[in-house]
């Protein structure tokens, strides 16, 4: 009885704040958003992050958000995002089905715009469009360090000025993993999406965030149908009991609905795992429109250690609301 009374208070709760926060919401400009995405694998020893040994039905990264601005002055304006991960059926547990992810509140004008609260640091974000098999286990997060999404940081996002831009985190030292004041700064030329312009490069430096120190530079071009992308990472833990160099390529080719793709990771920081290790991809998305692709991919994660290996089939699909 006092489950099924927890349960309940607990829903008519989360009613409440839905409801509460919509009334508020009428005033500003804001949209409900998403990703619902459903996923049958198979993986052979479960060192992969991500997924388990064995079969299983995952909803890997599907999510729900509200995201929006509300005007303060002509020239200012307050933005939010308030967005969780949904991990309601996995593993038949319930009890945690939803986990942070970016949550924020901040402002901004001609200066640009400032948030404070959890966000990708800015060094994460300068990856783009380099990653062909983001969140899944094939995702460059297996090897290469420094995709982070960090609590109680400040961010600020110029605004664009011939092309170029600068993004910067800041995390205080009492927020800090590794008990010192950490940020991290990129600077981006092009378009990061690659539909404004069909080209994208960033530099980027994280300084003591997360316990890295490392340096970036990524790249991508797009020219009709094909896609190419490159990333180079010099890493160090700050420590300094580890550091090595990372890179991942990836390309993929649009044949009407079809996607083929292709990506190579090689890490040798030793940072995400014990060992030096390579990951290899072969995949191809099917594209019913802009919100749901169908996907079937095989990766291969190859450390040092024979046993320490892995790989994966998977079959999903995915629709972005």
């Amino acid at each position: 009885m006092t489950t099924i009374f927890t349960h309940t208070k607990t829903r008519v709760a989360a009613a409440v704040i839905l409801a509460s926060t919509a009334g508020s919401a009428m005033a500003a400009d804001y949209a409900v958003y998403g990703k619902a995405e459903v996923q049958i694998a198979n993986t052979d020893t479960g060192v992969m992050r991500y997924v388990d040994e064995g079969t299983q039905i995952e909803a890997p990264f599907s999510r729900i958000g509200i995201k929006g601005s509300h005007k303060l002055t002509e020239s200012l304006k307050a933005v939010f995002k308030y967005e969780v991960q949904v991990k309601g059926f996995e593993h038949d547990d319930t009890s945690e089905p939803f986990s942070a992810r970016n949550t924020y509140l901040g402002l901004a004008g001609d200066f640009g715009e400032v948030v404070v609260g959890r966000n990708d640091t800015r060094f994460k974000y300068s990856e783009g469009k380099v990653d062909g098999f983001n969140e899944t286990q094939a995702d460059i997060a297996q090897l290469i360090p420094g995709q982070d999404r960090i609590g109680d940081t400040i961010t600020y996002s110029s605004k664009t000025y011939g092309g170029a831009s600068l993004a910067l985190t800041y995390a205080p030292k009492d927020d800090s993993s590794n008990d010192e004041d950490g940020f991290a700064a990129t600077v981006i030329y092009g378009d990061r999406a690659l539909k404004s312009k069909d080209y994208y490069v960033a530099i980027s430096h994280v300084d003591a965030l997360n316990k890295l120190t490392a340096s970036r530079v990524v790249a991508a071009w797009k020219l009709e149908n094909l896609q190419l992308a490159g990333l180079f990472q010099r890493s160090e833990s700050t420590d300094g009991t580890k550091e090595g160099n990372g890179y991942a390529l990836s390309a993929s080719y649009a044949i009407d609905k079809w996607v083929p793709k292709l990506q190579y990771v090689k890490d040798d920081s030793k940072i995400r795992h014990a060992e030096e290790g390579k990951q290899w991809t072969a995949g191809v998305d099917y594209v019913f429109d802009k919100q749901t692709t169908a996907y079937l991919f095989y990766t291969d994660l190859d450390l040092d250690l024979e046993l320490e290996s892995d790989n994966s089939v998977a079959l999903g699909l995915k629709y972005k609301f």
